[in-house]
């Protein structure tokens, strides 16, 4: 599954840039289920700044990579890769919770 590896690295580096203030520690939890064989549910919550990545303007992908902006290709990602996506702000916690499918 190198998808799961890219999300979850995607997710821990805009978290480590973006949720906490420079210097401010921070935690991340990570937790899974596995609902159904080849079904992997993963939630990943942090105590950061609130931010729902599911309300970000997608890349536009039609312009030349030296005209792109930076930021917005892991969210690309995530709804490239993702069976389901979804995010919830909740006591003081993002929780961006998504789903990989190895099934056809």
């Amino acid at each position: 599954m190198g998808e799961l590896d890219l999300l979850i690295e995607e997710i821990f580096m805009n978290i480590a840039r973006h949720s906490y203030p420079e210097g401010a520690p921070g935690v991340v939890n990570v937790t899974y289920r596995v609902s159904e064989p080849g079904e992997l549910a993963v939630e990943v919550g942090d105590q950061g700044i609130g931010f729902d990545p599911l309300a970000a303007t997608p890349p536009d992908l039609t312009l030349d990579l030296a005209q792109r902006p930076i930021g917005g290709l892991g969210i690309f990602l995530l709804r490239t890769f993702a069976s389901s996506l979804s995010y919830r702000r909740e006591q003081g916690w993002n929780r961006l919770t998504f789903g990989i499918s190895s099934n056809p």
